[in-house]
């Protein structure tokens, strides 16, 4: 487990150079800080706002900050007496709501979801079971920092109808609104058409999701689960050839060349 949360940006996320430059960028007074290198959710309580601890951030979301109990015991999947670390079975570790104090939004839009109702929690996608660990759950957390996790999480679909291309990206494979962590996150539909000379005719975009403030978030500019984005674009005359790219921005600084390219497809224009 200690390998896998190594590989994961929980251990990163404080000492990556874009959150530091995210921490500098949102203002140091916004309470960014408190959910890169947090104390421990139990000890804060569930419900209420994590706390930025004063030592060791340089390990990011650590295992304290999820499994250290008010007591000083371990929040684990099962007791085990006579373990070193006296681990106690803890019903909330596996919920959703052990997600909450730092992934607030992405909690709230869960709530709202199809998969809240039917008992599919945070977990169920982001921790999965390990064969070889009896009972044991993935500590790798793939989410917005992995290229495949991302991709899989929206499907486009292109068409021309007469003098317009329109372009629809639908989010329907998440519990929660896409792109996820938001305030940072930059997604955007980019449209190129181009002669056979290779003359570009049309360079256009539509963003799904620009930067917002610090948990000023709102579902307006995202995708909802099981929803559509549609933009239209027009065709220009003559036709002849468009690409399409839906480009995702982990930080808002990233240069276009720098996004990664959930999709792409290229169309003959009629």
């Amino acid at each position: 487990m200690g390998d896998e949360w190594q590989r994961s940006f929980h251990s990163k996320s404080w000492s990556d150079p874009n959150v530091q430059a995210a921490f500098e960028h949102f203002g140091h007074d916004r309470k960014c800080e408190s959910c890169h290198a947090p104390q421990s959710v139990f000890q804060t309580g569930l419900t209420n706002e994590v706390a930025l601890r004063n030592e060791e951030r340089e390990s990011g979301v650590d295992c304290l900050s999820c499994h250290e109990l008010a007591d000083g015991r371990v929040a684990a999947r099962r007791t085990l007496p006579d373990a070193p670390c006296r681990p106690l079975a803890t019903p909330e570790l596996a919920g959703s709501q052990a997600c909450a104090p730092c992934h607030v939004a992405i909690y709230d839009d869960w709530q709202q979801s199809a998969y809240a109702r039917s008992g599919k929690t945070c977990q169920s996608c982001h921790q999965p079971a390990v064969a070889q660990r009896a009972g044991g759950a993935s500590h790798l957390y793939p989410g917005g920092h992995d290229d495949a996790w991302v991709r899989s999480g929206a499907e486009m679909s292109c068409r021309q109808q007469g003098a317009e291309l329109i372009v629809q990206v639908r989010n329907h494979a998440t519990g929660h609104n896409y792109p996820g962590e938001r305030h940072n996150r930059v997604l955007l539909v980019q449209v190129i058409q181009r002669q056979t000379d290779g003359t570009i005719t049309l360079a256009q975009q539509a963003v799904i999701k620009d930067i917002t403030p610090f948990r000023g978030e709102s579902s307006a500019d995202r995708i909802r689960p099981g929803e559509v984005f549609q933009a239209v674009f027009p065709v220009v005359d003559p036709p002849v050839a468009a690409e399409v790219q839906l480009l995702y921005k982990r930080f808002p600084w990233h240069r276009d060349e720098e996004a990664l390219t959930v999709h792409r497809q290229l169309l003959e224009l009629q």
